[in-house]
């Protein structure tokens, strides 16, 4: 009996090695290296300029952003046009607030604001316009970084710029 039970042990001993794998030897007889397993970062899609942000209930209006470099690189012009031609909101008028902003895309990777408040929070050049649209279009514009508290824009590194456009309530 005690040799069916060792070798009844054994052959189970021999059967748990080979499950764990512990019986294959590599040829050479060297321990294998462990493998490093590289998963990748995906990579943001670039932010393309303009960013606008339109509050819905200003939909019916077009609404425009471009943006020139000051001449002496100092800073960019983002200037906003709004067209209430055919716009029922517009009839008895609406107040709006644009928060223009631009920023350096090394800084603020994939960065793409969705609020005025988001602008603010982000430690970006911004600037805020007040403005009343009624039954003719509208223009306003804003200078960056120079009208705003955060001086950190460089025109001269690829920047996105952008305005959030929303009705004042």
């Amino acid at each position: 009996m005690d040799t069916k039970l060792s070798i009844l042990l054994a052959l189970c001993f021999l059967a748990v090695s080979l499950a764990a794998g512990c019986a294959t030897v590599p040829a050479d007889r060297q321990t294998p290296a462990p493998t490093t397993v590289v998963t990748a970062t995906p990579t943001l899609p670039p932010v393309e300029s303009p960013v606008l942000v339109v509050d819905p209930r200003l939909s019916e209006m077009k609404i425009d952003l471009s943006a020139v470099e000051r001449s002496d690189g100092s800073g960019v012009t983002l200037k906003l046009a709004t067209d209430p031609a055919g716009a029922a909101i517009a009839r008895d008028g609406v107040d709006v607030l644009a928060t223009f902003f631009a920023y350096n895309t090394a800084e603020k990777s994939g960065f793409v604001p969705s609020s005025a408040n988001e602008v603010r929070k982000a430690g970006i050049p911004y600037k805020t316009v007040f403005f009343s649209v009624y039954d003719a279009p509208v223009r306003v514009q804003a200078e960056l970084p120079r009208e705003s508290e955060q001086k950190n824009l460089q025109v001269g590194e690829a920047y996105v710029y952008g305005a959030v456009v929303m009705v004042r309530d």
